[in-house]
């Protein structure tokens, strides 16, 4: 009898079990339930209904056969048998328990396995169908009819199948991937297949430098190439769905990796979020499809992120309030300056204003243009800038952009825009692109040449940064080509009622509807920004529709004309410019005349020198000398004297009374000592020299390095 006891013990521990781990899986499912919950309006059901084929599961209007490699059409198949899936299992929709409309779930489901659809983009057959399939199947597990289990049994082969291997992929394709792993092991309450697939959510939450978050905070994919927008979405969406699906039981995400997600939300990835738009440079080649820069739906992310990580659930809500627009998109802002080293970009961020600056050097890879899209993108890597205050206003304008102009960019105005060697994955050519920062104030600079495809033009840029404005100066401006060099300060929507007013000949005057040049204007004012020349120049300023379509950046997109009203500012350099410089510093919050006149008057803003070999700002207000050095070199002010043995762009701040901090960094990354001399006249005849140690710092050679001096 003992022993017939411990058999049944035995049997009913076995049965709790697995009793056990089949409500984990019910219970995640009905968080994946939760997750999409949806219910289609009757007009939608009835809509696709239309074209339904009840011979065969069809629809008449999808193309089976078409291989497309984006906006794929047969998965329209299983969008619309997902609509159906929704309607017939919620209770508040019409369709709710409709047999007949199971049976067109049903019958859907067989044709789509039966004629198994593929397309020549791996993204659609490995992440976008089985993702779609799965949570389809989740959905009609609670439906008053129950697919037939050898359906759903093939139909979860196919997906293992086909699916792929999250392992094999990085970053974002591993999430994705492991996303749909997690809806198929529920499915088939396969533990081990779960496991697998959480490892592979979690396993890409590492800094790294392959695909993936970088040891900067920003994020690569697609080799060395900047993406914090776009796969960078892709990641996001994934860890924090699993991370809430998971929370609070044995397959919740570490720490240690909650912790670098959230740090990468709030400082990189929503700080490129201006109200409720992306800086366009962040998003690859994203770029060209239609309303990407609008983030709103990312809210989703950040109320995931207050339930994960409690200790900044504030910050995430006041990104919540501005990505759904019930706050202005200053609202709860912090100043902060960013030099990402490994993404060879700059992120500067005020209450009033974001500014970024997007270079390419050859550590990293130009913005792509696969699948057909970002057709027109060739100069967008080389020094681009976003200038922002409410976030919209380069919004939906790409299609009539003249990308000859993207602001920031020193470019000839060729006829036809080049396409880069590889539409994947084109290292840039520079070895000089890199900056300094204390994490408020810093520098950045970009000395390149380009000759291809008869670009044949170079520059040295750089960009100095501080409270209220940021001074933008080239030099070494040099170019072969036969067509006009322009450096385009800004191409931004035009603001209907926003007057447009130029201050040039000792007056000012309002700038109409057309093309204007001027001759040494002392500033233009247009949305709220003003625009200084301290050093002059032939500015060209426009007011104009622009016209244009999405399918020429992006083959996929309609060939529908658009229009809109475009600002446009920058230099004319002319034709084989030589040395050419320009100068114009960026104030945003200005909004009249008086006040743009005002804040020349305070005068807190010197440019020193601008030359091919040395360009140094000096912000009085703020006791803050910016320099950039692109060689061995000596500046001598009244003030200051500094010598290097080696290029590099250095910060020096008056901390007080014989104290001075000095921040440093090597944009070519070489990982040699740079050597500086300071002597400060007023303070000491004696100058000091500071050994700053590069050597060896690896993933870290663009990083900044401080040093506290006494004199």
């Amino acid at each position: 009898m003992i022993a017939t006891c411990n058999f049944i013990q035995a049997d009913l521990s076995i049965t709790f079990m697995h009793q056990a781990k089949s409500n984990e899986f019910e219970q995640l499912m009905e968080k994946i339930r939760q997750d999409f919950a949806n219910n289609p309006t009757s007009e939608k059901i009835e809509e696709e209904l239309k074209t339904y084929n009840d011979a065969d599961g069809s629809f008449t209007d999808v193309d089976y056969a078409s291989i497309q490699r984006t906006n794929w059409p047969p998965l329209t198949h299983v969008d619309r048998l997902s609509d159906f899936a929704f309607a017939y299992t919620n209770p508040q929709n019409k369709y709710y328990e409709d047999e007949s409309l199971f049976n067109k779930i049903e019958k859907g489901l067989e044709y789509w396995h039966e004629r198994n659809p593929w397309c020549h983009n791996w993204w659609y057959n490995q992440i976008a169908e089985p993702q779609r399939l799965g949570i389809l199947l989740i959905q009609m597990r609670i439906g008053k009819k129950r697919l037939q289990a050898s359906l759903e049994s093939r139909l979860l082969e196919r997906i293992k199948k086909d699916g792929g291997e999250p392992a094999k992929w990085t970053g974002a394709n591993r999430t994705d991937i492991a996303l749909h792993w997690i809806y198929r092991a529920c499915l088939s309450e396969n533990e081990s297949d779960l496991e697998t697939a959480l490892e592979n959510v979690y396993s890409p939450i590492v800094y790294t430098t392959e695909e993936g978050f970088q040891y900067d905070n920003s994020y690569f994919q697609h080799g060395q190439q900047l993406y914090i927008g776009g796969y960078g979405d892709e990641i996001l969406k994934g860890i924090t769905q699993v991370a809430i699906y998971t929370r609070g039981t044995r397959f919740a995400i570490p720490q240690e990796k909650l912790d670098l997600v959230s740090k990468f939300m709030r400082e990189t990835y929503y700080a490129t979020i201006r109200g409720q738009y992306m800086l366009f440079d962040v998003l690859g080649r994203g770029v060209s499809r239609p309303n990407v820069t609008d983030k709103s739906h990312t809210a989703l992310f950040a109320k995931r992120m207050v339930e994960l990580d409690k200790e900044h659930a504030a910050e995430f809500k006041a990104i919540i309030a501005r990505l759904e627009g019930k706050e202005p998109a200053g609202y709860a802002l912090k100043s902060g300056h960013t030099h990402y080293f490994r993404g060879d970009y700059t992120l500067h961020v005020r209450p009033g204003y974001t500014f970024d600056v997007r270079m390419v050097s050859s550590r990293t890879l130009r913005c792509e243009y696969g699948n057909g899209e970002n057709l027109k993108t060739y100069f967008m890597s080389d020094g681009c800038t976003n200038i922002v205050t409410t976030g919209n206003e380069y919004a939906n304008i790409f299609p009539v952009w003249n990308w000859t102009r993207i602001p920031g960019v020193t470019a000839p105005q060729v006829q036809e825009i080049p396409q880069a060697a590889s539409d994947w994955k084109t290292p840039g050519t520079s070895t000089f692109a890199g900056g300094v920062s204390d994490s408020l104030y810093g520098v950045s600079a970009y000395a390149y040449m380009d000759t291809f495809a008869n670009v044949n033009t170079g520059a040295r840029k750089a960009w100095f940064f501080f409270d209220n404005e940021i001074v933008c100066l080239g030099a070494g401006i040099h170019s072969t080509s036969t067509d006009e060099i322009n450096t385009t300060i800004n191409q931004c929507l035009s603001v209907p009622d926003k007057k447009i007013f130029v201050s040039a000949n000792k007056k000012y005057s309002e700038i109409m509807h057309g093309n204007f040049v001027y001759n040494s204007p002392k500033w233009i004012l247009h949305n709220d920004i003003a625009y200084l020349f301290p050093n002059g120049g032939n500015v060209f300023v426009t007011r104009q529709n622009q016209s244009g379509n999405w399918y020429d950046i992006n083959n996929t997109a309609s060939k529908e004309q658009q229009q809109m009203e475009i600002f446009s500012l920058g230099f004319d350099h002319g034709q084989r410019p030589s040395d050419a410089t320009y100068a114009y510093i960026v104030v945003p919050g200005k909004d009249t005349a008086e006040k743009i006149e005002k804040y020349k008057k305070q005068d807190e803003i010197e440019i020193l020198i601008n030359t091919a070999d040395l360009q140094v700002v000096r912000n009085k207000k703020l006791g803050i000398w910016e320099m950039v050095f692109y060689n061995a070199g000596v500046f001598n002010h009244r003030d200051i004297h500094v010598t290097v043995d080696k290029a590099c762009a250095l910060m020096i701040k008056e901390e007080g009374p014989r104290t001075t901090r000095l921040h440093i960094a090597d944009p070519g990354q070489t990982e040699s000592d740079i050597q500086v001399s300071i002597q400060l006249p007023d303070q000491s005849k004696e100058a000091k020299t500071i050994c700053c140690s590069f050597k060896d710092s690896g993933i870290y050679a663009g990083a900044t390095k401080v040093y506290d001096i006494s004199f």
